[in-house]
C-alpha cells in the first residue's frame, strides 16, 4: 500500500497535466520558464 501511495503522489504532482499550467506536467511547465528565463 506504501509504494502505491507514492506512486499515487509521483502521477499527481509531477505527471498529471494541470489544467493551470496550460495543460502541462509541472515537470513541462518548469522546463519551460528555464528555457525561457535562459537559465536552461
Amino acid at each position: 500500500m506504501k509504494q502505491d501511495v507514492q506512486h499515487y503522489i509521483r502521477y499527481y504532482n509531477q505527471i498529471r497535466l494541470h489544467s493551470a499550467n496550460g495543460d502541462l506536467s509541472p515537470i513541462d511547465f518548469e522546463l519551460s520558464l528555464s528555457i525561457v528565463s535562459g537559465l536552461a
